[in-house]
C-alpha cells in the first residue's frame, strides 16, 4: 500500500500540466509554472523531511565524497573542451539574469530531490512505489516541447533520445538509488554543482549528441560504481569480504574500456572508425564493414602513395576509394580515386584538405546497425520532403 497517496495524485496531475504547458506554452512553463510548483513542494516538505532524513553528520563522509566527485565531473567536462572545442555559453551573465536562471533551473532541482526523498523514505519497503516515484519524476523532467518540434525529423529524434533522454533516465535511477541508500543531500550536491557550473561558466564544451550522451552516461555509471563500492565497504556484513577488491578491479576495467571506446568513436585518437555504406570497394571490403583509418599530418598528405585507399569527404559524406593517379599542379597534390568495383575513376580530383586519413584495416559486418539507421533516416527524410 502506498503512503502519501495524495502526493502521487498531485504529481500525476502536474505531469499532465507539464506535458500540455511545455508543448503549447513552453516559456511560461519553464520560467514561471515549473519553478513555482517545485518551490512550493520543497516548502511543503521541508518540515516533514526531518522525520525521515538521516542526519547529515552520519553521512558526512559520503557528502564530502560526492562534493569532490561533483567538482571533478565539472572539471573533466570543461577540460574535454580542449579536445572537442568550446562554444560560447547561451546564458547571459548579468547578475539579475543569473538570479533569474537560478530561480528557473535550481529551484526545480531542489523541489524534485526533496519530493523524491520524502516519497522514497515513506515508501522505502515498497519497490513498486519507488519505481513509480522515479518514473513520474522522470516524466516531469522531459522536454516535451523539443520532442514535438523534432517529431518529423526521425534522425533528430534519435539523436535527442540518445543525447538527452537516455542519460536522463540513467540519472534519475542513480538519484533514486543514492536517496534510498543514503541521503537526498548527495543528489542535491551533484545536481546543483553541475547546473550552477553551466549557468556561470562563460564557455562550455562543444559536444554533439553522441559526445554529450556518452559523457553523461559514463559519469552516472562511474558515480554509481564508486558509491556502490563505498556502501559495500561500510556494510558490516561485507566489510571484510575479499570480493570487494575483485569488484573494484572489474569496475575499473569496465570504466576504462568504456572511456577509451567513447574516445575512439569520437576520433580523439590518431585512428578513427568509419562505416562503409556502399559496395564500391568490393572485394577489398564490403557494405556494412567498419574501416579503421589513420589520420595524416600535412606532410603525409602530400606523400600518399599510389594504390593506397584514402578516406575523404565530399559534401559532408565520407568516401573510401583507392588512389589510381597522383597529379601535381602548382606545388599542390591532387589524387585521382576509384572504387575497386567501379568501371571508371571518380569524376572529381581529391584535394588534400578533403582527406581524413588512410585505410589501415577493416572489421567485417559490425557496421550493419549504423547502415540500417542511416537508410531509415534517409528514407524518412525523403518521405517527408514529398509532402
Amino acid at each position: 500500500m502506498y503512503k502519501n497517496k495524495s502526493i502521487f495524485i498531485i504529481i500525476a496531475i502536474y505531469l499532465i500540466v507539464t506535458v500540455n504547458l511545455s508543448i503549447y506554452k513552453a516559456s511560461i512553463y519553464a520560467n514561471i509554472v515549473n519553478p513555482i510548483f517545485w518551490g512550493c513542494m520543497s516548502i511543503y516538505f521541508i518540515q516533514e523531511l526531518r522525520k525521515y532524513q538521516i542526519r547529515l553528520s552520519r553521512n558526512k563522509k559520503y557528502f564530502k565524497y560526492m562534493l569532490i566527485i561533483s567538482f571533478i565531473n565539472v572539471l573533466i567536462n570543461f577540460y574535454l573542451g580542449f579536445v572537442l572545442g568550446f562554444s560560447k555559453s547561451p546564458y547571459n551573465h548579468n547578475i539579475l539574469v543569473i538570479i533569474k536562471n537560478i530561480f528557473i533551473k535550481i529551484i526545480p532541482v531542489i523541489g524534485i530531490e526533496i519530493t523524491r526523498a520524502i516519497m522514497i523514505k515513506t515508501n522505502k519497503n515498497n519497490k513498486k512505489a519507488i519505481i513509480l516515484v522515479t518514473l513520474m519524476i522522470l516524466l516531469t523532467e522531459l522536454d516535451y516541447h523539443t520532442i514535438v518540434d523534432l517529431f518529423c525529423d526521425r534522425k533528430a529524434v534519435f539523436e535527442y533520445i540518445c543525447g538527452n533522454v537516455v542519460p536522463l533516465i540513467e540519472s534519475s535511477m542513480l538519484y533514486t538509488y543514492l536517496t534510498l541508500k543514503c541521503s537526498y543531500s548527495l543528489t542535491l550536491t551533484f545536481r546543483i554543482i553541475n547546473e550552477t557550473s553551466i549557468l556561470l561558466l562563460p564557455i562550455l564544451t562543444d559536444m554533439n549528441w553522441f559526445a554529450k550522451g556518452s559523457f553523461q552516461i559514463i559519469s552516472v555509471l562511474v558515480i554509481f560504481l564508486l558509491f556502490q563500492a563505498r556502501f559495500i565497504e561500510g556494510s558490516i556484513e561485507r566489510k571484510r569480504t575479499p570480493l570487494i577488491v575483485l569488484e573494484k578491479i572489474a569496475y575499473s576495467i569496465i570504466i576504462i574500456f568504456c572511456v577509451l571506446l567513447i574516445f575512439f568513436m569520437l576520433g580523439i585518437f590518431k585512428y578513427e572508425p568509419i562505416t562503409i555504406l556502399s559496395s564500391s570497394m568490393k572485394p577489398t571490403f564490403n557494405r556494412n564493414d567498419v574501416v579503421i583509418y589513420k589520420k595524416l599530418s600535412e606532410e603525409e598528405l602530400q606523400k600518399i602513395p599510389k594504390d593506397s585507399i584514402i578516406i575523404y569527404s565530399i559534401k559532408n559524406q565520407n568516401i573510401a576509394h583507392r588512389v589510381v593517379d597522383i597529379i601535381k599542379q602548382d606545388n599542390n597534390v591532387k589524387y585521382q580515386t576509384k572504387g575497386d568495383s567501379n568501371n571508371t575513376p571518380d569524376s572529381n580530383l581529391v584535394e588534400t584538405n578533403q582527406i581524413k586519413g588512410i585505410y589501415i584495416f577493416h572489421i567485417k559486418h559490425i557496421g550493419f546497425p549504423s547502415v540500417c539507421l542511416y537508410e531509415y533516416f534517409q528514407h524518412e527524410d525523403a518521405k517527408w520532403e514529398m509532402y
